[in-house]
């Protein structure tokens, strides 16, 4: 079975980066797996969006996910939830917002699975600030990890190391994606 994952973020918030690192965690754990980023005429802090496919079997597909068939939605910006085109996504979808709190928009959404961590917590906990950004996309992936358990987080891990190298941000990413994986909740 094919999974496909779309990470929402604004440029220069490590939306791309996540995903290559997740495809990675997947690569790792023996799968199949593509990251495909959306590169256009982006700005930084322009809406962007980068697509993940991890499967158990050679993934034949060489296109942007398509929304209908999206897995899981990874949104790292509250204000990119209304980007989500909540009608058209099919029962069961994930999404995993960074957020302190659920958005009303979600609550009447009984046939999605909608989880959340506080991820700028965590990035100001860990010191994973960047020109006065918090940069999220590894928390955010820590609490996909957890939602899913498609890919494991050892190999989570082990893709932070291998995009950051050694040294202090490495750390500071893995402790971040350590506190998602335990802080993440699933709306009740």
């Amino acid at each position: 079975m094919m999974i496909e994952i779309r990470i929402v973020s604004r440029g220069g918030q490590g939306g791309v980066t996540g995903a290559k690192m997740l495809a990675y965690a997947g690569h790792l754990d023996g799968k199949f797996v593509q990251a495909i980023p959306k590169y256009g005429a982006e700005r930084k802090g322009a809406p962007i969006y980068a697509d993940v496919r991890i499967s158990n079997t050679h993934v034949k597909t060489h296109a942007p996910v398509i929304t209908a068939n999206t897995h899981s939605w990874i949104v790292l910006e509250p204000s990119l939830i209304q980007t989500i085109p909540l009608s058209n996504l099919t029962s069961g979808t994930l999404i995993v917002i960074n957020s302190q709190q659920y958005p009303e928009s979600f609550k009447s959404k009984e046939n999605l699975k909608i989880g959340k961590v506080d991820a700028v917590k965590i990035a100001r906990e860990c010191g994973l600030i960047k020109s006065g950004t918090e940069m999220v996309s590894t928390i955010m992936l820590g609490a996909w990890v957890k939602a899913t358990n498609i890919v494991s987080l050892d190999s989570l891990k082990e893709a932070v190391k291998h995009q950051f190298g050694k040294g202090k941000l490495t750390d500071a990413n893995i402790q971040s994606v350590e506190l998602a994986y335990s802080q993440f909740e699933f709306m009740k």
